[in-house]
Protein backbone atom coordinates (compact mmCIF):
# COMPACT_ATOMS: atom_id res chain seq x y z
CA UNK A 1 0.00 0.00 0.00
CA UNK A 2 2.88 2.39 0.76
CA UNK A 3 0.39 4.12 2.98
CA UNK A 4 1.97 7.52 3.46
CA UNK A 5 0.89 8.78 0.07
CA UNK A 6 -0.86 5.94 -1.66
CA UNK A 7 -3.18 6.56 -4.55
CA UNK A 8 -5.99 5.12 -2.52
CA UNK A 9 -5.40 7.99 -0.11
CA UNK A 10 -6.10 10.44 -2.88
CA UNK A 11 -9.08 8.79 -4.51
CA UNK A 12 -11.59 7.68 -1.90
CA UNK A 13 -10.76 5.88 1.30
CA UNK A 14 -7.47 6.64 3.00
CA UNK A 15 -5.97 4.42 5.67
CA UNK A 16 -3.70 7.14 6.94
CA UNK A 17 -6.55 9.67 7.16
CA UNK A 18 -8.68 7.62 9.51
CA UNK A 19 -7.63 9.64 12.55
CA UNK A 20 -9.32 12.73 11.14
CA UNK A 21 -12.70 11.11 11.74
CA UNK A 22 -12.12 8.86 14.75
CA UNK A 23 -13.00 9.95 18.27
CA UNK A 24 -12.59 8.44 21.70
CA UNK A 25 -16.16 7.17 21.69
CA UNK A 26 -16.96 6.52 18.03
CA UNK A 27 -15.79 4.25 15.26
CA UNK A 28 -15.26 6.19 12.04
CA UNK A 29 -16.71 4.95 8.77
CA UNK A 30 -15.65 6.28 5.39
CA UNK A 31 -16.82 4.97 2.03
CA UNK A 32 -15.85 5.84 -1.51
CA UNK A 33 -16.22 5.01 -5.18
CA UNK A 34 -13.65 5.72 -7.87
CA UNK A 35 -12.51 5.08 -11.43
CA UNK A 36 -8.87 4.61 -12.40
CA UNK A 37 -7.37 4.06 -15.84
CA UNK A 38 -4.80 1.88 -14.07
CA UNK A 39 -4.01 0.88 -10.48
CA UNK A 40 -0.53 0.78 -8.98
CA UNK A 41 1.07 -0.26 -5.71
CA UNK A 42 4.63 0.53 -4.79
CA UNK A 43 5.33 1.72 -8.32
CA UNK A 44 4.06 -1.52 -9.91
CA UNK A 45 1.02 -1.89 -12.16
CA UNK A 46 -1.60 -4.18 -10.59
CA UNK A 47 -4.64 -3.74 -12.88
CA UNK A 48 -5.97 -1.82 -15.87
CA UNK A 49 -9.21 0.18 -16.10
CA UNK A 50 -11.34 -0.41 -13.02
CA UNK A 51 -14.29 0.92 -11.08
CA UNK A 52 -13.81 0.54 -7.34
CA UNK A 53 -15.80 0.69 -4.13
CA UNK A 54 -14.01 1.16 -0.82
CA UNK A 55 -14.85 1.18 2.86
CA UNK A 56 -12.68 2.10 5.83
CA UNK A 57 -13.31 1.54 9.53
CA UNK A 58 -11.14 3.37 12.05
CA UNK A 59 -11.05 3.59 15.83
CA UNK A 60 -8.67 4.80 18.56
CA UNK A 61 -6.31 2.08 19.77
CA UNK A 62 -3.41 2.22 22.23
CA UNK A 63 -2.55 5.88 21.71
CA UNK A 64 -3.15 5.87 17.98
CA UNK A 65 -5.73 4.88 15.38
CA UNK A 66 -6.31 1.34 14.13
CA UNK A 67 -8.02 0.95 10.75
CA UNK A 68 -9.24 -1.71 8.36
CA UNK A 69 -9.90 -0.93 4.71
CA UNK A 70 -11.38 -3.07 1.94
CA UNK A 71 -11.36 -2.11 -1.76
CA UNK A 72 -13.37 -3.98 -4.39
CA UNK A 73 -12.23 -3.42 -7.97
CA UNK A 74 -14.30 -4.40 -11.00
CA UNK A 75 -12.02 -4.94 -13.99
CA UNK A 76 -12.29 -7.02 -17.17
CA UNK A 77 -15.45 -8.72 -15.88
CA UNK A 78 -13.75 -9.87 -12.66
CA UNK A 79 -13.76 -8.56 -9.10
CA UNK A 80 -10.50 -8.12 -7.20
CA UNK A 81 -10.38 -7.34 -3.48
CA UNK A 82 -7.57 -5.53 -1.66
CA UNK A 83 -7.26 -5.52 2.14
CA UNK A 84 -5.27 -3.18 4.36
CA UNK A 85 -4.90 -3.20 8.14
CA UNK A 86 -2.97 -0.37 9.76
CA UNK A 87 -2.11 1.24 13.08
CA UNK A 88 -0.94 4.85 13.04
CA UNK A 89 0.28 6.96 15.95
CA UNK A 90 2.46 9.98 16.68
CA UNK A 91 6.02 9.26 17.80
CA UNK A 92 9.14 11.25 18.64
CA UNK A 93 12.52 10.15 17.27
CA UNK A 94 15.63 12.11 18.22
CA UNK A 95 13.40 14.93 19.37
CA UNK A 96 11.50 15.08 16.06
CA UNK A 97 7.73 14.59 16.07
CA UNK A 98 6.65 12.12 13.39
CA UNK A 99 3.52 10.31 12.26
CA UNK A 100 4.24 6.57 12.24
CA UNK A 101 2.27 3.69 10.77
CA UNK A 102 2.57 -0.09 10.81
CA UNK A 103 0.53 -1.95 8.21
CA UNK A 104 -0.37 -5.23 6.55
CA UNK A 105 -1.62 -5.25 2.98
CA UNK A 106 -3.05 -7.92 0.68
CA UNK A 107 -3.13 -7.09 -3.03
CA UNK A 108 -5.44 -9.09 -5.29
CA UNK A 109 -4.39 -8.88 -8.93
CA UNK A 110 -4.76 -11.00 -12.05
CA UNK A 111 -1.11 -10.11 -12.69
CA UNK A 112 -0.21 -11.96 -9.50
CA UNK A 113 -1.12 -10.72 -6.04
CA UNK A 114 0.96 -10.55 -2.89
CA UNK A 115 0.92 -9.81 0.84
CA UNK A 116 3.26 -7.37 2.51
CA UNK A 117 4.01 -5.71 5.82
CA UNK A 118 5.61 -2.34 6.34
CA UNK A 119 6.34 0.60 8.59
CA UNK A 120 6.35 4.24 7.59
CA UNK A 121 7.17 7.66 9.01
CA UNK A 122 6.14 11.11 7.83
CA UNK A 123 6.62 14.71 8.89
CA UNK A 124 4.80 17.83 7.76
CA UNK A 125 7.39 20.52 7.13
CA UNK A 126 6.44 24.08 6.22
CA UNK A 127 7.40 23.41 2.59
CA UNK A 128 6.08 19.85 2.14
CA UNK A 129 4.99 16.63 3.81
CA UNK A 130 7.82 14.12 3.49
CA UNK A 131 7.60 10.40 4.17
CA UNK A 132 9.58 7.19 4.08
CA UNK A 133 8.24 3.65 4.32
CA UNK A 134 9.97 0.29 4.47
CA UNK A 135 8.16 -2.81 3.23
CA UNK A 136 8.70 -6.55 2.95
CA UNK A 137 6.71 -8.97 0.80
CA UNK A 138 5.60 -12.02 2.77
CA UNK A 139 6.47 -15.44 1.40
CA UNK A 140 9.71 -14.39 -0.30
CA UNK A 141 12.69 -12.10 0.17
CA UNK A 142 11.33 -9.05 -1.71
CA UNK A 143 11.82 -5.76 0.12
CA UNK A 144 12.05 -2.06 -0.63
CA UNK A 145 11.75 1.53 0.50
CA UNK A 146 9.48 4.31 -0.75
CA UNK A 147 10.24 8.03 -0.46
CA UNK A 148 7.39 10.51 -0.86
CA UNK A 149 6.86 14.25 -0.87
CA UNK A 150 3.70 16.29 -1.35
CA UNK A 151 2.32 19.73 -0.65
CA UNK A 152 -1.24 20.97 -0.51
CA UNK A 153 -2.13 24.33 -2.03
CA UNK A 154 -5.38 26.23 -1.64
CA UNK A 155 -7.01 27.84 -4.67
CA UNK A 156 -9.21 30.89 -5.24
CA UNK A 157 -12.15 28.48 -5.42
CA UNK A 158 -13.46 27.83 -1.92
CA UNK A 159 -13.16 24.17 -0.95
CA UNK A 160 -10.79 23.29 -3.81
CA UNK A 161 -7.20 22.24 -3.10
CA UNK A 162 -4.44 20.83 -5.30
CA UNK A 163 -1.71 18.50 -4.08
CA UNK A 164 1.33 17.84 -6.31
CA UNK A 165 3.29 14.77 -5.22
CA UNK A 166 6.22 12.53 -6.07
CA UNK A 167 6.87 8.95 -4.96
CA UNK A 168 10.08 7.02 -5.62
CA UNK A 169 10.49 3.30 -4.94
CA UNK A 170 13.78 1.47 -4.54
CA UNK A 171 13.24 -2.30 -4.36
CA UNK A 172 15.53 -5.30 -4.56
CA UNK A 173 14.24 -6.16 -8.06
CA UNK A 174 13.05 -2.84 -9.55
CA UNK A 175 12.98 0.93 -9.22
CA UNK A 176 9.95 3.14 -9.89
CA UNK A 177 8.85 6.76 -9.90
CA UNK A 178 5.46 8.47 -9.92
CA UNK A 179 4.89 12.21 -10.30
CA UNK A 180 1.43 13.71 -10.31
CA UNK A 181 -1.16 16.04 -8.90
CA UNK A 182 -4.42 15.52 -7.07
CA UNK A 183 -7.28 18.02 -6.96
CA UNK A 184 -9.88 17.71 -4.21
CA UNK A 185 -13.14 19.61 -3.86
CA UNK A 186 -14.79 19.55 -0.42
CA UNK A 187 -18.47 19.45 -1.25
CA UNK A 188 -19.59 19.37 2.40
CA UNK A 189 -17.86 18.67 5.70
CA UNK A 190 -18.23 14.94 5.06
CA UNK A 191 -18.31 14.61 1.27
CA UNK A 192 -15.60 15.33 -1.29
CA UNK A 193 -14.73 14.78 -4.94
CA UNK A 194 -11.16 14.18 -6.11
CA UNK A 195 -9.33 13.74 -9.39
CA UNK A 196 -5.79 12.65 -10.15
CA UNK A 197 -3.34 12.55 -13.03
CA UNK A 198 0.14 11.07 -12.73
CA UNK A 199 3.15 9.98 -14.77
CA UNK A 200 4.46 6.49 -13.93
CA UNK A 201 7.61 4.64 -14.90
CA UNK A 202 9.51 1.59 -13.60
CA UNK A 203 12.16 -0.83 -14.80
CA UNK A 204 10.16 -4.03 -14.19
CA UNK A 205 10.59 -4.75 -17.90
CA UNK A 206 9.18 -7.95 -19.31
CA UNK A 207 6.61 -8.39 -16.53
CA UNK A 208 2.89 -7.60 -16.22
CA UNK A 209 3.83 -5.04 -13.55
CA UNK A 210 5.80 -2.90 -16.00
CA UNK A 211 5.03 0.80 -16.41
CA UNK A 212 6.75 2.54 -19.31
CA UNK A 213 6.20 6.28 -19.10
CA UNK A 214 2.48 5.67 -18.59
CA UNK A 215 -0.07 8.34 -17.69
CA UNK A 216 -2.74 7.37 -15.17
CA UNK A 217 -5.95 9.31 -14.54
CA UNK A 218 -8.68 8.77 -11.99
CA UNK A 219 -11.58 10.37 -10.16
CA UNK A 220 -13.50 9.51 -7.02
CA UNK A 221 -16.09 10.47 -4.44
CA UNK A 222 -15.84 9.80 -0.72
CA UNK A 223 -18.21 10.28 2.23
CA UNK A 224 -17.48 10.12 5.96
CA UNK A 225 -20.30 8.93 8.21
Amino acid sequence: MKTLISLITMLGVAICNADSHASLSDVSVEAGISYNSASTSGGLAVRDDSVSASILLGAPFSGGVASVGVDLHRTDGDTEADLAIAWGLPVAILGQDLDAEIYFQKIDSSYGGWEEVGVGFSHDFDWAEVGVSFWHELGNTAYGVELTASREFSTPIEGLTVNPFVAVNFADSYNAVEVGVVAEYQLTEDASFSAKVSFNDNDADGTAYSLEKDWVVGAGFSYSF
